[in-house]
């Protein structure tokens, strides 16, 4: 099995220090898949970018897609946070269940 290494804001270059910055402030930490994405000079701007990117889905929206993902990759890191992120959005504990399994009224 593979292992990746999770860098430290320290151990990153003077770019990604600064959008790591800017990650600590919006979301109180640096998530581990976008602290490894900073592995790369280019990687985790690249990536933000298009996380980030104008979308016809509202940000509601996009959190279906985000709980259905999570749930098929069965992360328990990204259930817990498009959990939260869909109650932030409006969803009831019994939509996000719903969403989870794929369905919804």
């Amino acid at each position: 099995m593979s292992t990746f290494n999770v860098p430290t804001r320290e151990e990153v270059s003077e770019k990604n220090q600064g959008i790591f910055d800017n990650l600590e402030k919006a979301l109180g930490f640096v998530p581990n898949l976008y602290a490894t994405y900073a592995n790369s000079d280019t990687a985790l701007e690249n990536y933000l970018n298009f996380a980030n990117a104008k979308t016809s889905l509202s940000a509601k929206e996009k959190e279906v897609v985000n709980l259905a993902v999570s749930q098929v990759n069965k992360c328990i890191y990204c259930l817990s946070a498009h959990t939260a992120i869909g109650k932030m959005n409006g969803f009831t504990d019994e939509q996000i269940l719903e969403l989870r399994a794929g369905k919804a009224s």
